[in-house]
C-alpha cells in the first residue's frame, strides 16, 4: 500500500465542481484538492448503472473500485454470483470492481466517493481511474 501525504491547505465546494457529468438520471461533481479526487454522486429514482451507464462504460458490470459515505437514499448493489448489498443513509461502503447498482425507492441516492468516482460517468472509461 502506498502511502499518501496532504501538503498543502486546499477546500474546494460541490456548489462549483472542477467538472461536472450527467449521464442518464445521474449528476457527478467532481472537486480535485491537491492530488485527490473527490466526487459528489446524485442518482435519481430509476438510475441503474446496467441501464444508465453501460452503454457508456461499454463492460458487463461496473468496474470500478468505490470507496464512499451514503448522505442520504438506498442503493442495493449486487454481483455477477448474485450476493447483494444494500447502501443506506449514513453507510460507508467499499465496491470493488465486478458489480451493478440501483437506486431503491422515490427518494435520490446522494453519496461522496473518494475512489473510483472520478472516472464514473466518463464515455468508454472501462473502469479505468482518471482525473479527466
Amino acid at each position: 500500500m502506498s502511502a499518501n501525504f496532504v501538503t498543502a491547505v486546499s477546500v474546494k465546494s460541490f456548489d462549483v465542481p472542477d467538472k461536472k457529468r450527467c449521464p442518464d438520471k445521474a449528476e457527478f461533481d467532481l472537486v480535485t484538492v491537491n492530488d485527490y479526487s473527490v466526487t459528489r454522486l446524485i442518482l435519481n429514482p430509476g438510475w441503474r448503472w446496467s441501464e444508465s451507464i453501460k452503454p457508456l462504460e461499454k463492460t458487463d458490470f461496473c468496474q470500478h473500485n468505490h470507496l464512499g459515505f451514503c448522505v442520504s437514499g438506498v442503493m442495493e448493489v449486487e454481483t455477477p454470483d448474485g450476493v447483494r448489498s444494500i447502501i443506506h443513509a449514513n453507510d460507508t461502503y467499499t465496491l470493488p470492481p465486478g458489480h451493478d447498482e440501483w437506486v431503491v425507492g422515490n427518494e435520490p441516492f446522494i453519496a461522496v466517493e473518494f475512489l473510483g468516482a472520478a472516472s464514473f460517468g466518463r464515455p468508454a472509461s472501462r473502469g479505468v481511474h482518471a482525473r479527466t
